[in-house]
């Protein structure tokens, strides 16, 4: 049992794969992932379903339990090389935040198929599974390269995102009152509410500017410019939070490598 977990943990877990790069099973999974994505693109194909339905059926439920063996066998022995031991101890090694990916990838289908099969009642046929095969792109993220830096660089600046976020929606409801006020009784079909103005302030701080919707009073046009020019700001801080908190983390992985490259050297010197 310790020879299979271990030889398992180190095909599954990219952290226990000791020669570098992916393990034969990481590619075999990568390579399954890409599938998938071509097999939900040939089942949105009419020509496809209509002459190969059964094929389409058994590749897709194949790739399904192939996602929920590899999920299993990567619990089961995640952490062995290192001997782990318990259930919260091998969920830390693998990542648990890998894991729920790893999850979404086949869960939320395979949940809804058994329900189907069972008899329930749901709002969902087997042909709206579609969408939720989607999620198996979420693995991706696993296996490319960086993947789990931009995962945690995301996490590390979620806070700052979110007041970020939060200021952008507290200025795009003030725009549309403002919109409303400026507007409201000359333009009433497009700001003739505050939920109406609501779509024109979305799509100017955004700096999108569809042109579909427009002020016209010159108090309304004034106001347009300076939230266009808010706008740019609001678009610009996310991606400069981003890249700021990239920026810190790719320098101190450098400093790291550097100080693991410069300490031998240090130490023989010595």
């Amino acid at each position: 049992m310790h020879r299979l977990r271990l030889w398992l943990d180190r095909q599954l877990v990219e952290n226990s794969w000791p020669h570098g790069g992916f393990s034969p099973g990481n590619w075999f999974i990568l390579g399954v992932i890409l599938f998938s994505a071509a097999l939900f693109a040939a089942e949105t194909e009419p020509l496809a379903q209509a002459h190969y339905p059964e094929l389409l059926h058994i590749a897709n439920r194949i790739v399904l339990l192939v996602f929920a063996l590899e999920f299993s066998l990567r619990l089961f022995a995640a952490g062995e090389t290192h001997e782990l031991r318990g259930l919260s101890a091998r969920t830390a090694y693998a990542g648990r935040f890998w894991l729920f990916l790893d999850f979404l990838a086949f869960g939320p289908e395979l949940i809804l198929i058994a329900l189907v099969y069972a008899g329930a009642d749901l709002p969902l046929t087997l042909a709206g599974l579609r969408t939720i095969r989607l999620l198996r792109l979420l693995k991706l993220i696993h296996f490319l390269p960086g993947g789990k830096l931009v995962s945690e660089v995301l996490g590390e600046v979620a806070p700052q995102l979110l007041a970020t976020l939060i200021t952008a929606l507290g200025l795009i409801y003030l725009a549309a009152v403002l919109t409303y006020y400026a507007e409201g009784s000359t333009n009433p079909e497009h700001f003739g509410s505050v939920g109406r103005a609501l779509w024109w302030s979305v799509i100017t701080l955004t700096t999108v500017g569809y042109g579909d919707v427009y002020p016209i009073t010159v108090l309304g046009r004034v106001l347009a410019g300076v939230l266009a020019l808010i706008g740019v700001g609001i678009v610009a801080l996310p991606t400069g939070i981003i890249a700021g908190a990239f920026m810190e983390r790719l320098q101190s992985e450098r400093a790291k490598q550097a100080g693991r490259r410069i300490r031998p050297h240090g130490e023989h010197e010595n």
